[in-house]
């Protein structure tokens, strides 16, 4: 596999010096040597076509009905959760072209990026964005700046998996190809029993429930009767009330219910 060039070069203009003959040069073309080794050791490699028979039992073989069973089974996993998620987020409108729309994220499938932040497979687009935000609050480097460097990196490595999470269920075309991914390994485990890949993940759940029992809940009006004398109306004074108030405690980080004693002025 070489090919050959012909250089000539030729008498400097001034005469001095004379034509030199012919010079052979030599170029490698790797991939026509590839070629020509395979057709070598292997022989002609000619794609043999199946006859009608042989395609009939081909399909009718175990090894297809497994197959389109389990595309079937997926199928109907889709749909389902489709159908759920169209009640709960009505902006959600689900399209085929989803499936062959650029992704925005590479993910993995083989990680549960719902637990990752906390929330449902049918949770709307809002919901997924209100867990990555409330985490962000927790986890972003930004908010790390008084923890030790060991809990640097344990918070910077949990929020790179709640980008990744919130970058693959914050789109619609990439959440659905994650679903139907990892539908079509639910349905092969199902149908033939492969067991598919699961890796370790941060799971938010817990932290979520703690974050919701640390919020403050909005202020209301409360009506509250009591009884007063006439000349309290009359000359002024105070009068003290017992009610239960909800207290946040610094060390556990929760919250506790205690009695407490308003002074009313009248």
């Amino acid at each position: 596999p070489f090919h050959t060039h012909l250089l000539r070069q030729f008498a400097d203009p001034s005469g001095s010096a004379g034509a030199l003959g012919p010079m052979a040069v030599t170029s490698y073309d790797g991939q026509f040597s590839f070629k020509q080794d395979s057709l070598a050791r292997l022989g002609p490699r000619e794609k043999k076509k199946m006859s009608d028979s042989e395609y009939n039992a081909f399909q009718n073989s175990p090894f297809m009905q497994a197959v389109r069973k389990c595309e079937d089974l997926a199928y109907q996993f889709t749909t389902s959760r489709d159908d759920e998620r169209a009640k709960r987020d009505p902006t959600f409108k689900p399209s085929d072209q989803d499936f062959s729309a650029p992704k925005a994220h590479d993910y993995d499938r083989a990680i549960n990026y719902y637990k990752v932040l906390g929330i449902d497979e049918y949770a709307s687009l809002d919901e997924v964005k209100k867990a990555y935000k409330k985490l962000s609050l927790v986890y972003h480097p930004d908010k790390t700046s008084n923890l030790s460097d060991e809990q640097k990196e344990e918070y910077a490595a949990i929020f790179i998996e709640l980008k990744n999470a919130y970058l693959t269920l914050g789109d619609q075309a990439t959440r659905r190809q994650y679903d139907k991914d990892r539908d079509r390994d639910k349905a092969s485990f199902e149908v033939q029993g492969y067991k598919p890949k699961v890796r370790a993940h941060f799971d938010a759940t817990e932290m979520l429930k703690k974050l919701e029992q640390m919020q403050k809940p909005p202020g209301k009006v409360v009506d509250v009767p009591m009884s007063c004398k006439l000349e309290k109306f009359v000359f002024g004074g105070h009068k003290r009330i017992a009610r239960q108030r909800r207290v946040k405690d610094r060390k556990t980080q929760s919250f506790r219910m205690e009695t407490h004693n308003y002074r009313v002025d009248v």
